[in-house]
This record gives C-alpha cells, structure tokens and sequence, in this order.
C-alpha cells in the first residue's frame, strides 16, 4: 500500500509541474526574495533630466516588485492564463479518478484555509486587488482621475455581481432543481422540495443533486480578475521615464503626475505584493479543491463558469469601452502600449 501511494504522488506531483508552470515559477521568485537586496537596477537611459527626481535609487520594494513583473511567472500572457487554468483543473481532477491521494490537512473542510479564506475568496480579493486598482488608477488617470477611478469601481461592481449571480443564484437554482432528499436507507422523500427543507428534517437526510463547484468558479474567476487588474504594474516604472511624453516639461499636468506617483509610489507596491501572494495561494487552493472535493464534472462545470464569466467581460464588453473599460485605458496607458508597439 506504501508503494501505491507513493507511486500516486510522484504522478501527481508530476503532473502538477507540468500542468501550472506559473504556479512553480511564483515558487521560486519567493524562495530568491532574500537575495533581491543585492540586485541592482539598471540606470534608465531614456530618463530626460526633468524626470530625474523620480527616478532616483530604487527602494528595496521596488527592487522586489521589478524581480516579480519581469520574472517568468508575471509575463505570462492572460490567455496562456486561461489555457494553463482549463487544462490544470481537468488534469488534476481527472488524475483524482484514478489515483488514490493520502488525506492531508487540506482534505478536512474545515481547515483554516477553507473556512477563513476560499469561503469569503471574492472579499479577499475585492479588497485587496480593489485597492490596488483604485490606487492605480489614481496615477494612470492624470486629469481624468475620477473617469479611470470610478471604472475602477464599476469593474469590482460587475466582478462583485457576477460572483452573486452564479453562486447565490444560479448554483443554488441549480441544485434545489435536480435534487432529491434521500434518507439513511437510501429511500428518497420526494415530499421535499428543497435543500433548506431536507436539512431541516435532521433524520440523516441528505440532499443529493448537481452541485456545481463554487470553489473551483471563485477560484478561477478570481486568478483571472486579479491577473487583468494587476497587468498594470507592467507599465509603472515606466511613468518617470515616459512622463514628459505625456505632457510639457513644466506643464500642471506633469507636476501632478509626478506628485502622484511619488505619493502612491510605496503603497502601489506593497499592494501589489500582497496581491502576487494573495493569487499564490489562491492556486494553491485551487488545486487543493481538484485533489480533495467535489465530482469531475462538478469541479470541470465550475473552473468553465468562472472563465466564461471573464471571457465576457474582460476579453470582450470592456475592450469595447463603453461604458466600461480596461485596466489602464486612458492618455498614460495609451501612451504606454504606442511605445511598446514602437520597441516591438
């Protein structure tokens, strides 16, 4: 029996490297962060003379940040994101059908990380990938600082609504509709017509039905809103350097940019790094839900929802621009992807 369950975790943990190579990478950038004091930047050679009061000696928090957007695991492209996600959940679940896996800590549903974080994940995220966005955009914004902040707030809206609509509605809708309250003899009530009614009748009823995994949708949709709201730090040591591109040398406009980037500089990347762990662990639990709980099909049906939801509106209505729009879009962020197009 040792044999066969060591046989099973080393295909596992194959497959699991395989599978989420983004996951690994993140890994590794943490185990190097020690070692990130001793790096040093590069002198930024397009820096004009008027930007160099905001592009002095990076902080060891920018330093950290810098590591992290230009590593590996942050330059992933987010349809790669989408792929990788799809497959892993399949994989891993398909893997549980036939393998057995030992219980662990993360088997039990009541582990800390299951009751404190995966059952309120949209809360952790709306507050601190929010945050992040709101901050942001304050900077990207310039002039238009209430136009970008407040489609900031509409997105964490229709994030917020999205995530209602399918786990308080649809998902229950769902199983109260093709559920059947079953007795301890396996004899159904068909008296009862609802879940709330068969738990209510405490003789070890059980309500069985298609239970759509509300984990694996949170989980992914998540992964996924955190990965589009977060592409902005790609573009943000950038603004000293491309500042005066945007507006005259000695205009308002470019005092206050700068002044604004000064004043949110240290807190963009202390969210912004709580964010990077905070998506860590939320595919660590990911695959803890693929390993441990939930039917294949439940767990493929729930992973599917939550890509379908961002395809519709990061991928599609807010590329549109109306009356919503992407991370970044505006006259800085524009400016961003022309220079890009330029280099490329």
């Amino acid at each position: 029996m040792s044999h066969r369950y060591s046989h099973s975790y080393l295909t596992c943990g194959l497959c699991i490297f395989v599978t989420d190579i983004s996951f690994s990478s993140l890994v590794i950038v943490l185990l190097q962060l020690h070692e990130l004091g001793k790096m040093v930047v590069h002198n930024r050679q397009n820096a004009t003379q008027n930007d160099k009061d905001i592009a002095s000696e990076p902080s060891r928090l920018e330093t950290i940040t810098r590591f992290i957007v230009e590593s590996r695991y942050y330059s992933i492209p987010v349809s790669f994101k989408v792929v990788g996600l799809w497959f892993f959940v399949l994989i891993i679940s398909a893997i549980t059908l036939v393998v057995d896996v030992r219980p662990t800590y993360f088997s039990h549903k009541r582990n800390f990380f299951n009751v404190y974080l995966v059952k309120f994940a949209w809360g952790w995220t709306l507050v601190v990938t929010g945050l992040y966005s709101i901050v942001v955009s304050f900077v990207h914004g310039c002039e238009l600082w209430k136009k970008t902040i407040t489609s900031s707030i509409l997105r964490l809206a229709v994030g917020t609504f999205v995530w209602y609509l399918w786990v308080n509605v649809v998902f229950h809708f769902i199983e109260n509709l093709t559920g059947v309250c079953i007795g301890k003899d396996r004899t159904p009530n068909l008296s009862v017509g609802s879940k709330l009614d068969c738990i209510q009748l405490k003789q070890g009823y059980i309500w069985e039905a298609v239970d759509i995994s509300g984990h694996c949708f949170l989980l992914t949709y998540s992964i996924l809103f955190m990965k589009s709201e977060l592409d902005l730090q790609r573009n943000w040591h950038k603004i000293p350097i491309h500042g005066a591109q945007f507006r005259a040398i000695g205009s308002k406009s470019l005092t206050n940019l700068k002044s604004r980037y000064k004043l949110t500089l240290p807190l963009v990347h202390i969210l912004f790094l709580v964010n990077i762990l905070l998506g860590a662990l939320w595919e660590f639990m990911l695959l803890a839900t693929c390993v441990y709980f939930h039917s294949f099909l439940s767990k493929a049906a729930g992973a599917a929802i939550g890509i379908f939801s961002w395809l519709v509106t990061y991928n599609e209505w807010y590329r549109c621009k109306f009356p919503l729009s992407i991370p970044g879009h505006g006259p800085l962020g524009d400016l961003f992807v022309k220079n890009t197009k330029k280099t490329e």
